[in-house]
């Protein structure tokens, strides 16, 4: 089975980490247009938090039924719709002009896209059994920080085209990147196929066994549960809050990390390529990290190590304004984070079983309540200390909480194949 694994992961995982790569860096390219937007349209720091924040409560109230319909209708047309969507969205940005239409649009933005990440893994599922995906969702994963590593010095660039053609250079920051998600959007529905019985470029063969090994796995899941029961079930609250403390840790580093460094002294024209090594440490750190969970069948340890890896480099960052500690601080907590995000999922989804279509949306959903939570914490500390320090020390302590709320869940959890209340 091994050679059918490697030929879903060679056809799925390019295309998928591409499609991601597009969907967060329209979802964070915020983060450098505020370099020159906030001023340009007079907004503060606890606005542009808010404004960065709330694409979160879009992402709540639109991602379970989101998952749902691309379990109805299919992914490749599905997400074909959710990426035409949020690049509309990501265009209309363009033109925001107050701080009350920064924040709508960025609630749009939100909805838009709230199915989007939840249904790739929920997708993953119908091709591939749990004892390989850790490393291919990582391999998925990588394209966030792969997203800064190329778009930090791209939106750094875009921004250099202020007066052409009369706009600003976020205006074009947005009208670049978000075309792009239009453009591609029209693509996906020739590339996907809905799952294995639909791949024509696996043989019967291939696809029988493939099903075969998927189907005795499921057999040995929880039975299905209504979403509305899984907000009642211990291990879905436990993994909520967790993923809650590691979302503060992802966007409070990623809104924020271009206004941190530039009050360090780094030039705007600087920013782009500086931000770009701890998200290039990530890449590579988080699928070796990765790996060897799956080399080792061993996920938790790898985990709480992971979400401890993130705390101390937040700490790192925190306790110096020195501009070379900031960036060794921030490569640290980039490496624990995104490595934590493949294997909090692998771990999940394992013990969700059949409950995957409700209980990764209902993981998500709430749990990036954290991407609402962290810029605003961030902006709020920064307006009443004037330094980010304060913000820093705070994600670093959720950050610690959440490998001790890891530990303590796995280790009491029923098994996989038990049920999940």
């Amino acid at each position: 089975m091994t050679a059918i694994y490697r030929r879903i992961a060679l056809r799925l995982i390019p295309f998928l980490m591409f499609l991601y790569l597009i969907a967060f860096l329209d979802r964070v390219n915020v983060s450098f247009a505020a370099l020159t937007m906030n001023s340009d349209i007079g907004i503060s720091n606890t606005v542009f938090g808010i404004g960065a924040g709330i694409f979160f409560f879009g992402y709540f109230l639109f991602e379970v039924p989101s998952n749902f319909m691309l379990a109805k209708i299919g992914a490749r047309i599905w997400i074909a719709v959710l990426m035409v969507m949020w690049g509309l969205v990501s265009l209309a940005l363009a033109f925001v002009h107050s701080g009350p239409t920064y924040i709508v649009m960025r609630f749009l933005l939100g909805a838009a896209e709230a199915g989007f990440f939840p249904g790739v893994v929920l997708y993953l599922t119908y091709w591939l059994p749990t004892s390989v995906r850790g490393g291919l969702m990582a391999l998925f994963i990588v394209a966030i920080p792969l997203s800064t590593v190329v778009g930090a010095p791209l939106s750094i660039t875009i921004l250099g085209m202020r007066g052409v053609a009369g706009l600003r250079g976020w205006q074009w920051l947005f009208l670049i990147e978000g075309g792009v998600a239009v453009a591609v959007g029209f693509i996906v529905p020739w590339v996907l196929a809905n799952g294995p019985k639909d791949a024509r470029w696996l043989s019967v063969d291939e696809r029988t066994r493939l099903l075969a090994a998927i189907t005795a796995e499921a057999g040995a899941a929880p039975a299905h549960l209504p979403w509305t029961h899984l907000l009642r079930s211990r291990i879905v609250l436990g993994f909520t809050l967790a993923y809650f403390s590691l979302m503060i840790g992802l966007y409070g580093l990623g809104f924020w990390i271009p206004r941190i460094l530039t009050s360090e002294g780094l030039t705007v024209a600087h920013t782009g390529w500086i931000i770009s090594f701890p998200y290039l440490v990530s890449a590579v750190g988080m699928v070796l990290w990765c790996r060897h969970s799956d080399s080792s069948s061993e996920r938790t340890w790898h985990l709480v190590l992971a979400f401890l890896c993130a705390a101390l480099g937040m700490y790192i960052a925190s306790s110096s304004h020195l501009l070379v500690v900031s960036v060794a601080g921030f490569s640290i907590a980039s490496l624990g984070i995104f490595s934590a995000m493949p294997l909090f999922w692998a771990t999940t989804t394992e013990h969700l079983g059949e409950n995957s279509v409700a209980g990764i949306a209902v993981v998500n959903a709430i749990g990036n309540f954290g991407g609402f939570v962290g810029p605003v914490w961030m902006g709020w500390l920064l307006d009443r200390t004037h330094f980010f320090s304060a913000g820093l020390l705070a994600v670093a302590i959720t950050l610690a909480l959440g490998a001790a709320l890891i530990g303590g869940l796995v280790h009491t959890a029923p098994a996989p194949n038990a049920r999940t209340t």
